[in-house]
């Protein structure tokens, strides 16, 4: 929840960082006044004139709550999407060819393979096609 809260953060940030102000010096100012006085805080928000804060709502800064709604739920929703990638996007093959190359796959646990063009024995079992020298 707190990550949540910090994420919306960057909203106040922005707003002063375009407007050349101090963000953390505004943030500071912000989270104070939302701590101490959190029914008359509620309202207060960033005055890129002044270079402080202010209450946004005697200062006439509506936003349709609408619009914040949509907002915050589709950047949730976009956050989830990030976060599943690697559960939607999967190459089986590229798994298959990880795993023979950490030993996962096709053996039988000593890192020989039992293969019936080996005959079951390995490089041993391929002597004879290897110009006639056998390995030993």
């Amino acid at each position: 929840m707190m990550s949540f809260a910090k994420a919306l953060e960057i909203i106040p940030r922005q707003i002063c960082d375009n407007a050349g102000l101090d963000s953390t010096d505004i943030l500071n100012q912000l989270r104070q006044k939302h701590s101490q006085e959190p029914e008359e805080g509620i309202w207060f928000g960033v005055d890129v004139n002044e270079g402080s804060i202010c209450d946004t709502f005697k200062s006439h800064v509506w936003e349709p709550a609408s619009n914040k709604i949509n907002s915050i739920a589709s950047a949730a929703e976009a956050a989830c999407l990030i976060l599943s990638v690697d559960e939607t996007v999967r190459n089986p093959q590229s798994e298959q060819a990880q795993m023979a190359g950490r030993g996962q796959m096709g053996g039988r646990g000593r890192g020989a393979p039992m293969s019936a063009a080996m005959g079951g024995q390995g490089l041993r079992g391929m002597g004879q096609n290897m110009g006639g020298r056998a390995v030993r």
